[in-house]
């Protein structure tokens, strides 16, 4: 495949499940179309939750066997036809980047340290220096699936996103991780306010980005401690 294959967010939705369930419950694979729909619509591994009908994933799924992304086969003894995925085997891709390339279609960009939790779940990832070399092996493949956000020199908090998306979704990606990151801990710092005076902003931060990062890694944190309970259980 030379060109990036392009996938909206609904795209990006099933064909992430489809690799997902392939790799984590290869004995219920492929997927019936209804099993397609409860893992698009289930509430954990994904971000955001949606709420797609049957009959909107089923056009996906037509709209994908199209571009020849997926495929309905018959099993022996089922009445239903059942979907699975060709990307990865048309990218060529192994177990683990197939499934660092999932959790980003299914969660958008994420650190790399959740990104190494997450996709463990589906493929082991010894440790973080494999999780770079597959991280840099999808960055290098041809065509390139996926790409670091955060700006070079920052060590902590790095994030990485997909490239199986628009140019537009990409740059807001990352021009988000560029805007007044703090070079060692990847947070936007949040301005000092003395006693009795009101807070400046610095003119190249507004209040509305030092928010929205701070949000960012609250739900960073609630992510890693939902995923640590969950190992621990």
């Amino acid at each position: 495949m030379s060109e990036i294959p392009l996938l909206d967010a609904q795209e990006q939705r099933v064909i992430g499940v489809l690799i997902e369930k392939s790799l984590a419950t290869p004995q219920y694979y492929p997927l019936t179309l209804n099993q397609v729909v409860t893992a698009c619509n289930q509430k954990s591994n994904r971000d955001p939750v949606v709420s797609m009908m049957e009959d909107e994933v089923d056009a996906i799924l037509s709209r994908l066997a199209r571009r020849a992304m997926t495929t309905q086969v018959f099993v022996s003894g089922s009445r239903a036809g059942k979907w699975r995925q060709e990307l990865t085997s048309e990218l060529e891709l192994d177990g683990p980047s197939m499934a660092v390339l999932a959790e980003l279609l299914l969660r958008g960009a994420q650190t790399v340290g959740e990104l190494r939790t997450r996709a463990s779940r589906m493929k082991a990832i010894a440790d973080m220096g494999e999780l770079n070399r597959v991280l840099e092996g999808l960055a290098q493949h041809q065509p390139p699936l996926a790409r670091r956000l955060t700006p070079p020199g920052i060590q902590r908090g790095v994030r990485w996103g997909h490239l199986l998306q628009s140019d537009e979704r990409i740059k807001s990606m990352s021009e988000f991780d560029q805007e007044g990151l703090d070079p060692v801990s990847g947070i936007t710092p949040v301005p000092k306010v003395e006693r009795g005076s009101v807070a400046s902003v610095p003119e190249n931060q507004s209040l509305a980005t030092t928010v929205k990062n701070l949000e960012l890694r609250i739900d960073e944190l609630a992510a890693r401690i939902g995923d640590l309970e969950k190992r621990s259980s």
